[in-house]
């Protein structure tokens, strides 16, 4: 096998395999290496409009439809199996109090205008690995980093058996185990205000919503189609069904619980833990009275980083290897299929050209980093939400509304793309985009809203404003922002299933 590539990438999760499938696709000498080997697990499992989209994006921008059957529940199950997908009709949110029941009333749940998919990440991530393979990449599994050193033609690569690879440029795709970011000592928790610990496993036999609460009919969907959300004072807990629909044969259940380390230390095993919090909200115990945990639980000390440098000359720590925050709202997906989507173009135009300044990749990093920091913001002041049903049913508009936006954003780039666009005109279009890493991508005056929300949440941190005080005042941004946001009357707090109609 070779030992000169034009690119190395570390890493050959869906971040990896994709971009090495689209790298290959346009005759770049692309090699994946990775320390371990498929299947293997992976949380990330909930898509969203946002990240759908992109993946149709990905498609179209690079001549590769197969990208965009992970778009779809339907797709994922006639070309990667029915066994590596449920189905997500909605996101919803159920409220607790702990030691008492929770009401029917205390739920929100906007409904999806399309179905979304759960990804059963072992099939989704091998099927993307395959991609990547079958237009020309090579990779290597049990393949152990022992170093990189930079040099001005590119990058050396010292593996842990003694070879040696060289590379004209590396893309760190790894996550948190990434190896670059270690060598080169960049992780820091300093200026993040998410300080959360995760607890996750896949479960058998968890009982879908419907059967463990009272009421569900409000509701204008099923909500064990929906990505469930069950939210308390101290954090949240997951459920991501692969069995909700009648095609599927995968009968697992994705369960996680992330906690709030400034409210709650937990001390005790994974198992001991999970105890605790179905004795202390009931609701949310009926989920798993038969149910039988599949594999072993993973525990997260804690989830949040960043990465004081992203880029160089010769080398870019690809979405969660730069940070990652929380999956609450899973913005993972996006945050990584749009960095893909960035930095692809600039990375072919490179290799062709030899060029490797570090302003061709600028955006890139900009990017990056506002991703990171807008999504700490955001999981931030919604941990502070949860305190209280009516604080949370208020506060969830503001990230639905940015939601729709990034939607409707890119709705548009993919239709342009579809009618003819070039992808150098696509390129310029997505590069010019005013708040890129944002929720809206190019909203100015809802980003403006964004922070203005942002800080009545740190007056309530701050203990400043109450409760009652923050619900008045973010109604009233909801209403005096009302021409920045798409019409999907999101001042009307009565309306706990936000549909996507035009206010009369």
């Amino acid at each position: 096998m070779s030992r000169t590539y034009d690119i190395v990438i570390i890493g050959s999760g869906i971040a990896g395999s994709i971009s090495a499938a689209i790298l290959a696709k346009h005759g770049l000498k692309t090699l994946i290496l990775d320390a371990g080997q498929h299947p293997r697990f992976s949380i990330g499992e909930a898509m969203t409009p946002e990240s759908g989209l992109l993946l149709r994006l990905l498609a179209q921008r690079f001549g590769i439809p197969e990208l965009a059957f992970i778009a779809s529940p339907e797709q994922i199950v006639r070309h990667i199996g029915s066994s590596a997908c449920g189905i997500k009709l909605a996101f919803s949110f159920a409220w607790h109090a702990a030691g008492v029941d929770s009401a029917a009333e205390h739920v929100v749940a906007p409904p999806l205008d399309a179905p979304e998919a759960h990804l059963y990440r072992q099939d989704i991530d091998f099927y993307a690995l395959l991609l990547a393979l079958q237009h020309g990449a090579n990779a290597r599994h049990h393949t152990r980093i022992e170093g990189f050193e930079f040099l001005p033609e590119g990058v050396a690569i010292r593996l842990a058996d003694g070879e040696s690879l060289q590379a004209r440029y590396v893309i760190d795709a790894a996550a948190q185990g990434s190896p670059l970011a270690r060598q080169l000592g960049v992780r820091t928790t300093d200026g993040l205000a998410t300080h959360t610990c995760s607890f996750f496993t896949h479960m058998l036999n968890v009982k879908a919503y419907e059967e463990v609460a009272s009421n569900t009919d409000q509701s204008p969907i099923p909500l064990f189609q929906s990505t469930l959300h069950h939210i308390f004072e101290e954090g949240w807990l997951w459920i991501i069904p692969f069995d909700n629909h009648s095609e599927s044969t995968n009968r697992l259940c994705s369960v996680g619980f992330q906690y709030n380390c400034l409210k709650y230390q937990p001390s005790g095993t994974p198992e001991q833990e999970f105890s605790r919090l179905l004795d202390r909200y009931p609701s949310i115990a009926r989920h798993f009275t038969e149910a039988r945990v599949a594999r072993d639980w993973v525990h997260a000390p804690r989830l949040n980083y960043r990465s004081r440098t992203i880029l160089g000359e010769r080398f870019c720590l690809l979405a969660q290897a730069a940070g990652f925050i929380d999956p609450l709202f899973s913005r993972g997906l996006i945050t990584t299929f749009e960095s893909i989507l960035r930095l692809m173009p600039r990375l072919i135009d490179a290799v062709r050209q030899d060029h490797w300044q570090l302003d061709r990749f600028a955006s890139v990093e900009r990017h990056l980093r506002n991703a990171v920091a807008v999504n700490d913001r955001l999981v931030s002041c919604s941990y502070e939400a949860f305190r209280d049903f009516p604080l949370w049913n208020a506060w969830h508009r503001v990230w639905l509304s940015g939601s729709n936006l990034g939607g409707a954003y890119l709705g548009g780039l993919l239709q342009a793309l579809r009618d003819g666009q070039s992808g150098s005109a696509f390129d310029a279009h997505l590069e010019s985009a005013r708040c890129p890493g944002h929720l809206s991508f190019d909203a100015p005056g809802y980003e403006d809203f964004f922070e203005s929300a942002c800080r009545v949440m740190d007056g309530v941190r701050q203990k400043r404003l109450s409760s009652a005080d923050a619900i008045s005042t973010l109604h009233r941004l909801l209403g005096q922002h009302a021409a920045d946001l798409l019409p999907y009357d999101y001042a009307n707090l009565d309306n706990r299933f936000l549909r996507k109609c035009r206010v009369q």
